[in-house]
């Protein structure tokens, strides 16, 4: 039981240290010039993504197109029900 605990202490250990040092790909840079290009290439993402989503918007979403068709009413009037001059029927002993 003790080799089992010990190699699965040694697998936790080996895992979060590659965990640590993976880093997820984000650096850091004081060089100006990689500062400039990384803005730059914001921009240019930022502009294609308004640019698709404006010629999305307006060719292929129904409520952009504007019809002068009449719509239908989506609830009928309410019907008044007659009044009956009928008694309610009562429960007779028997």
């Amino acid at each position: 039981m003790n080799k089992v605990s010990l190699i699965l202490l040694m697998a936790l250990a080996t895992g979060a240290a590659y965990a640590q040092s993976a880093g997820g790909g984000i650096t850091m840079s004081t060089d100006p010039a990689k500062a400039a290009a990384v803005e730059k290439h914001a921009q240019e993402l930022r502009a294609r993504q308004s640019k698709e989503a404006s010629s999305k918007s307006t060719a292929t979403h129904p409520s952009t197109k504007k019809t002068k068709a009449k719509t239908a009413p989506t609830h009928k009037s309410p019907t008044k029900h007659k009044s009956s001059d009928t008694k309610p029927a009562t429960a007779t002993k028997g």
